[in-house]
């Protein structure tokens, strides 16, 4: 799998290769907050926020590429986009549509979801949404959000057809198991339940049916084209 600098890596590694940067990029970050004025304490803080952040877009990029790469060896008229991108101001006609077909109507104003990445299928000047993916490397803080997406865009005829799945290193297996050692994890068995594909980038997992390795992403997203 391609990353910055040409270093091929497994699936597996795109965590752990990126927390390698972790110690550098944090003294950094540091070194810059101290130097706007900010304590040493405060400033590691800052650093450790930034970090959080910033590997979070880093493992999103990186997938993003991925599922890019293998779509277009496909030969299908897949698509993909991000939410970050149809925010912007000037879109294509094509992206203009993607934007109005995902919106929540939430009265008089309208959303759109949390949906790192957009997967979606051009055809005869129209665009169907098949599915929105959200990307993370941690589940410490907003683990629910995905779920809540998920509910609102059952909620209605336009978008009831979107599939919601989650990609994730999870890193520290906050979600790997349903029940280790005997302990349910609700946050797992209330995702897997609710979401529609839970797809981890890591060799160490219980795999369901909904639960899977993050190679079966691919042919799930053609399948889901075909259907």
């Amino acid at each position: 799998m391609p990353y910055s600098g040409g270093i091929t890596v497994e699936i597996n590694d795109v965590s752990k290769l990126l927390e390698q940067e972790k110690k550098e990029y944090i003294e950094r970050k540091a070194k810059e907050y101290i130097e706007q004025g900010f304590s040493k304490d405060k400033a590691i803080n800052k650093a450790h926020q930034s970090w959080r952040t910033y590997i979070g877009s880093k493992i999103q990029e990186v997938i993003f590429k991925l599922l890019k790469e293998k779509l277009s060896d496909t030969n299908s008229n897949l698509k993909l986009t991000t939410d970050k991108e149809l925010s912007k101001s000037n879109l294509s006609p094509e992206l203009e549509m993607v934007k109005r077909k995902l919106a929540i109507n939430y009265g008089e104003y309208l959303f759109l979801p949390d949906a790192d990445i957009v997967v979606y299928k051009s055809c005869h000047n129209d665009v169907k949404i098949l599915a929105i993916i959200s990307v993370k490397n941690s589940f410490r803080e907003r683990g629910f959000e995905t779920t809540y997406w998920k509910l609102k865009l059952l909620s209605s005829p336009v978008t009831s057809h979107i599939k919601v799945f989650l990609a994730t290193p999870d890193k520290d297996d906050e979600i790997s198991y349903k029940a280790p050692h005997g302990n349910p994890k609700k946050m797992r068995i209330i995702l897997e339940y609710e979401l529609d594909g839970l797809y981890f980038l890591k060799g160490s997992f219980e795999e369901t049916e909904k639960a899977k390795h993050f190679s079966d992403i691919i042919q799930d997203i053609i399948e889901l084209s075909n259907g």
